[in-house]
């Protein structure tokens, strides 16, 4: 039975093996309220709505996760604006963002020139090419991830079950057409 312990001879796949437990912790403390708050199709969507800032990044020579992050950002920003300031529900927000986000990302990728990196490997990644210095990120984001969760407990309990609680407990939710009457 020694070819069942072999891949964990090479370096490689040991980080990526400790890549991916980081990211499934990651995932499940935060997949868990995205789920609780009726915003299930939030991941899917931000996963691709960052391929805008992913290309641009790309194409100017930035760095890849600055992109990303930015594209994040401002297209969860977007998502809560369309939500609060129009009859929007999140998920029809989210998925008006999802095809602009992703459309103006394969603009992008299609119009430049210079554009080398394979769409594939930009839009999915690959885990075996993780580096030592990925996996120290990583284990910072675990730890910002998990902190936040565990300070911000009560109060994200509060909100996702009870608007009026959490406005009892001093906290500002925005009000839920499917968990609470409007205010």
């Amino acid at each position: 039975m020694p070819f069942l312990i072999e891949p964990f001879a090479v370096e490689f796949f040991v980080r990526a093996l400790c890549g991916g437990m980081l990211v499934a912790v990651i995932c499940g403390v935060v997949g868990t309220w995205v789920v609780i708050r009726g915003m299930a199709f939030l991941g899917e969507a931000i996963g691709h709505g960052m391929l805008p800032g992913v290309a641009l990044a790309t194409v100017i020579g930035a760095p890849v996760l600055l992109g990303a992050a930015l594209s994040a950002a401002t297209m969860s920003a977007a998502i809560g604006l369309l939500q609060r300031r129009g009859r929007l529900s999140y998920d029809t927000s989210i998925g008006l963002l999802f095809v602009a986000m992703l459309s103006l990302g394969v603009i992008i990728v299609s119009h430049s020139r210079s554009f080398a990196t394979d769409a594939t490997a930009l839009l999915f990644g690959d885990i075996l090419a993780i580096r030592s210095d990925d996996i120290a990120m990583l284990i910072v984001a675990v730890v910002v991830t998990v902190g936040i969760a565990s300070a911000f407990h009560r109060s994200f309990v509060a909100t996702a079950f009870d608007p009026r609680i959490a406005r009892t407990l001093g906290l500002r939710p925005r009000s839920r057409t499917w968990c609470s009457s409007p205010s």
